[in-house]
């Protein structure tokens, strides 16, 4: 499936606003601290695969490297990109529209030939 930021976005606003009952009610930190929370719970993931693929210890929390699943890594990508649109909408940003501008700039500054949009 895929999916249309455009129709994404005012969908996620409604369920973050009448489902979980907190969009703009919420100042802004708590959002960065929901993206960091995602962020960081799918790097913690991804550390104890690294670590028992190089010999570590497979330990020390809730879950262990051998219980991490694709769907479990898909899960915080997925909530990753949801927090980030709601933030993004929250400051008034267009995500796709941020994302083909970052990356075309970064394109051109080196010299790289593809692009997005074009």
């Amino acid at each position: 499936m895929s999916l249309d930021l455009q129709t994404f976005r005012p969908i996620n606003i409604d369920r973050a606003r009448n489902g979980f009952k907190c969009y703009d009610n919420q100042p802004l930190t708590y959002w960065t601290t929901a993206l960091a929370g995602e962020v960081g719970e799918l790097c913690n993931m991804i550390k104890k695969m690294q670590r028992v693929e190089r010999g570590g210890v497979d330990g020390g929390s809730s879950y262990t490297a051998k219980d991490i699943t694709k769907e479990m890594l898909k899960e915080e990508i997925g909530g990753i990109a949801i927090y980030l649109d709601l933030m993004a909408s929250l400051l008034d940003i267009d995500l796709s529209e941020a994302i083909v501008d970052t990356f075309n700039q970064k394109s051109i500054q080196l010299d790289f030939p593809q692009r997005l949009g074009e």
